[in-house]
Order: structure tokens, then C-alpha cells, then sequence
């Protein structure tokens, strides 16, 4: 594993076990893919941007994501993640797999191996999903997603929102004045960071709804299994009937007050 001459970012503390069951659960091929961490990334974490590998390709859309945070870094198909966990590593070539199960096999989303303790599987937890969408749909509050003004640039909100999810994932604590990330939190992301917390927390949300885990997967040369990668979040699209049918349903509730 040492000789693999993929280009490599650091999104974690430790190197990928070699084991053999690579994926866990209901799966849904992704694609394979590239990752970027530039610029908006913070210490070992913070935003990364999936793209295409341009060979078998990504096969996930990225409609469910606003303009800030999708079709970045030159690629009209890519969109920005966050990861799941800390003992992994991503790597450009990985594979993605959509996790459409909780641990227990229920309609859901795990992580698989990486993490801090929990290399059985970790569920995805609801507040994740709630801050995750509020990110990727360009509405989370006091995210800097123009990179403007004199408060915390994006990298910095970026790295405050990886601290978060690692923190309601188990994979660290929640006093983030503590260093999990290479670089510190200041005070300012620190506070962020504790808001988002208590907002995911009052959310109400009893669901994932449409946030799902990717599980990664380090492929060699010949795209062969070879180890795991960092497991990534996605927000998947509303299908296309469905949506039709919430459209529908718009119409015929204008049309009864219409005509009441």
C-alpha cells in the first residue's frame, strides 16, 4: 500500500487498514473519483471538493447542491464534502459507494471502518444531516460562503463545520478548543462551531432525509480493492417523479383555494 502512486490529501491521523470486506451494507455504486482539498480546506479537514477521475467517472449528481457549493474548482460535476471520519485517508482514484443502510441493515447510512472505535460501522447521525444540508443548499447560517468580509474566511467556517461533524460522529470531543484538526480553532471559529452544534441539536429533525455516506474505497492501477478511503458525505437529489409529484400537489392545492 505504501508504493501506490495516487496523489493523496491527509483527512485523517492513520493510514487505511488492509482488510478484505471493503464496503458494508446496501451499497450503490458512485464512481470512481478525484478529491481536491484546495482552498477551502482547514488543517486535515474541512471542505473537499469530489470531481470526476474522467475515466468510468462520477455517477452521482449534484442538483440537491446551490452554486456555492457545487461546480467548483473547474468542474461542472463536482461538489463539496466533508469527512466522516479521522483514521482514514483520502485518495484521487478512490471508489465511492452510496451507503443506503444503517448498521442494522434499516433504510439509512453507515460509515464503514476509520473510525474513532467504531470500525463495526457508525449510523450517520441526524444532526449531521441536518448541518450537511444546510451547507450543501447554501443555507447555513454564518457560513462564509463568498469568502468575504472581515470575520473568518470560508476555510475557516469550513474548519469550524469539520469540527462539528467529527464531534456529533464520536470521533472527538465537543470542547473545540481542543486540537483535532492540526491547526486550532480560534476563538471566533470556536463559537461557530459551539452555535451549529446547539442548532443541530435543536433542529427537531427525526431523520437523515436525503444525506447519505459514502463509502470509500483505495483501488489500484487495475481498479482493484485494495484498502479503505476516508468515508464522505453527499446529499442526494430529489428523484425527478418525486419531485413532479410535490409540484403536482403545489398546483392542486392553488387550484382548491382557487376555487373554494
Amino acid at each position: 500500500m505504501r508504493k501506490l502512486i495516487f496523489i493523496s490529501i491527509v483527512c485523517a491521523f492513520a493510514a487505511a487498514p488492509a482488510l478484505a470486506q471493503f464496503t458494508n451494507g446496501t451499497v450503490t455504486d458512485g464512481g470512481r473519483i478525484n478529491y481536491t482539498q484546495s482552498p477551502y480546506g482547514y488543517g486535515r479537514g474541512g471542505e473537499f471538493t469530489v470531481s470526476s477521475d474522467g475515466g468510468p467517472g462520477l455517477l452521482l449528481g449534484n442538483d440537491a447542491y446551490a452554486d456555492t457549493t457545487s461546480g467548483l474548482g473547474g468542474h461542472a460535476e463536482s461538489f463539496q464534502t466533508f469527512c466522516v471520519e479521522t483514521n482514514e485517508y483520502i485518495y484521487s482514484g478512490n471508489r465511492i459507494y452510496v451507503s443506503e443502510t444503517f448498521v442494522d441493515g434499516s433504510a439509512g447510512s453507515h460509515a464503514w471502518q476509520g473510525g474513532a472505535g467504531t470500525n463495526g460501522g457508525d449510523d450517520l447521525d441526524i444532526r449531521t444531516a441536518y448541518l450537511y444540508t444546510q451547507f450543501a443548499t447554501g443555507n447555513l447560517t454564518g457560513y462564509n460562503y463568498d469568502n468575504s468580509g472581515s470575520g473568518l474566511t470560508r476555510a475557516q467556517t469550513a474548519g469550524a463545520l469539520q469540527r462539528v461533524i467529527w464531534a456529533i460522529e464520536g470521533e472527538s470531543g465537543t470542547n473545540f478548543a481542543l486540537d483535532f484538526m492540526s491547526t486550532p480553532l480560534n476563538s471566533a471559529q470556536q463559537a461557530l462551531a459551539t452555535s451549529w452544534l446547539n442548532e443541530a441539536n435543536a433542529s427537531g429533525w427525526t431523520d437523515i432525509r436525503s444525506v447519505r455516506v459514502l463509502q470509500a474505497v483505495i483501488v489500484d492501477s487495475s481498479g482493484n480493492p485494495i484498502g479503505y478511503g476516508q468515508d464522505l458525505l453527499y446529499l442526494v437529489p430529489v428523484p425527478a417523479a418525486v419531485l413532479l409529484g410535490m409540484l403536482g400537489l403545489g398546483v392542486a392545492g392553488w387550484k382548491l383555494r382557487k376555487y373554494a
